[in-house]
């Protein structure tokens, strides 16, 4: 007798598993569904189900074939991730779903009592197109079951009374349609619906809260729409409109909310932008402060507000821009000293604040500044054991980029140039704190700024040239600022004379890929000057 392939083998059991568990235990196909089998497996599994059932004659199906069609639904609409589907096998799901769906109606038509299709299945079906990456098309088809599943509950079928997931799953179908310009007002038509149908009685099941807003208020936040940071405040004072004068209070915003409102924007460029982000910051906090502890800021709050400030420091070089971020960030310390976990700070934002005071080279000491804000990230990393805050390499860079910016006489030279040692010799001395190839080049930097004796230069860039290529962080920028900061001979020593290009590969391994970016892009440049005539 011949040999059966593996393959073969499994292919007839597998057949034989999905017959028994259609006749015999329809519950174990949820355990099926649910395991850790390949993701085709689960596909053609779920496929020769679906269509056992379906290709059956109108009227013919048992009751335990009928109580399957559920499990079928909510397994093709609830395990993308596990079927590994594209977008043309998420519109299968989605046809396959509502294939069951229509089944469960046909049988109901033809007198079986035991097909009773049920607002969950509904429901399947919008998620399934939903999810099934189809676009403006699958929020168009979602909104129609929307509708139908409202017409027939007012027509009398309580079987299919749309939810507050119904209404949430066609919200969100919405706003996945990137290819749909109007995403962002077709979800808020439907939520809009949504609210006018629970206000006039038609459905008590419609009931809007917090959640429903949210995935609009996103839409409009991400939209880049000229009109949506107003279009994302308007939904905000239209929930607290439902909470405090129509009584719903489900719907009310919370701090969440706010920082969507907030977060647009951000991102929307707008030159009015951080003085709105504050008011809005301000109101947050006086609201707080009055009793309504829902939309008290947090560290996400705090983190748009220091963000917003960025345009100011970094376009238009706002010698108050450093300093009034570093007071933002000294109330959030100071609300989580006081016991307010929600406002545990983070490396991002301090590495804001030390970046703003390393740009602001029009203060004076402002690298001191900067030092400062890193003393106090280091703090609250040892002694207040908050880990989220620990200090990274960025954090050291930036300050001893603001000591390399320094101005001023020989003294305030010095002085700038042993912070910047100080400095560097702290990141040097912690594995998560390591130099790279930023903080060599800011650093050679500082040797040619700072240093007013040509021999101490030289002597100092020697080392702290070893150090740089033993460590593989030779970038073009650490090549360029050594080449300024030493003599013509210690150059030739250290070099041998070679352009960057020629030198080692061993002392550049391990440059960020950003900075090899950088270098391809100058050395395309040089060779375009070269070829020019």
């Amino acid at each position: 007798m011949p040999k059966r392939s593996r393959s073969s083998s499994f292919l007839m059991t597998t057949t034989i598993v999905s017959a028994a568990l259609i006749f015999t235990a329809p519950t174990r196909i949820n355990a099926y569904i649910t395991s850790g089998l390949p993701a085709h497996t689960h596909r053609a599994f779920l496929r020769k189900l679906t269509d056992d059932i379906c290709n059956q004659s109108i009227g013919s199906l048992s009751p335990e074939e009928m109580s399957t069609c559920p499990m079928l639904m909510s397994a093709w609409a609830t395990a993308p991730e596990k079927l590994n589907l594209s977008s043309d096998n998420g519109r299968e799901r989605a046809l396959a779903v509502e294939g069951l769906l229509k089944r469960m109606i046909d049988e109901r038509r033809a007198g079986n009592a035991e097909a009773i299709a049920v607002t969950e299945d509904y429901n399947a079906v919008m998620k399934a197109w939903s999810m099934s990456g189809e676009g403006s098309k699958a929020a168009v088809r979602a909104e129609q079951i929307l509708i139908q599943m409202q017409d027939l509950y007012q027509s009398g079928d309580k079987n299919v009374q749309p939810n507050l997931e119904s209404y949430q799953i066609a919200i969100e179908a919405w706003t996945r349609a990137s290819d749909e310009p109007n995403a962002p007002a077709r979800a808020q038509q439907i939520l809009e619906w949504m609210i006018n149908t629970y206000k006039s009685g038609a459905n008590d099941k419609a009931q809007p809260n917090t959640l429903c807003f949210i995935p609009v208020l996103k839409a409009w936040a991400s939209s880049r729409k000229l009109e949506g940071p107003i279009m994302a405040e308007h939904l905000i004072m239209w929930m607290q409109q439902l909470q405090f004068q129509e009584e719903i209070e489900s719907a009310k915003p919370t701090t969440l909310c706010f920082n969507i409102v907030m977060s647009s924007w951000l991102k929307s460029a707008d030159i009015t932008s951080e003085k709105r982000i504050r008011q809005i910051f301000e109101y947050m906090e006086s609201s707080s402060k009055k009793g309504n502890v829902d939309v008290q800021p947090d560290a996400g709050s705090y983190n748009i507000v220091i963000s917003s400030i960025s345009p100011a420091v970094k376009k238009f070089y706002d010698m108050g821009g450093a300093r009034r971020a570093d007071k933002i960030l000294a109330r959030l310390e100071s609300g989580y000293l006081n016991g307010d976990e929600t406002l545990r700070p983070d490396s991002i934002i301090y590495n804001q604040v030390i970046d703003y005071w390393a740009k602001t080279q029009s203060v004076r000491g402002h690298f001191m500044k900067a030092r400062d804000v890193l003393d106090r990230q280091v703090k609250m990393f040892r002694e207040e054991k908050v880990r989220k805050c620990r200090p990274d390499v960025t954090g050291y860079t930036s300050v001893i980029a603001a000591c390399a910016s320094t101005y001023g006489t020989v003294k305030e030279k010095r002085r700038s140039f042993n912070m910047a040692h100080l400095t560097f010799m702290e990141s040097c001395a912690e594995k998560y704190t390591q130099p790279n190839d930023v903080t060599y080049g800011v650093m050679f930097k500082a040797v040619g700024r700072l240093l007013n004796n040509s021999d101490e230069q030289d002597k100092y860039a020697r080392t702290l040239f070893k150090l740089c290529c033993d460590d593989g962080f030779l970038g073009d920028m650490a090549f360029m600022r050594m080449k300024a900061a030493v003599s013509n001979v210690v150059y030739k020593e250290l070099t041998g004379g070679k352009t960057y290009e020629e030198l080692p590969e061993e002392w550049k391994r391990n440059v960020t890929k950003r900075q090899k970016k950088y270098d391809m892009r100058q050395n395309a440049a040089k060779k375009s000057n070269q070829l020019r005539p």
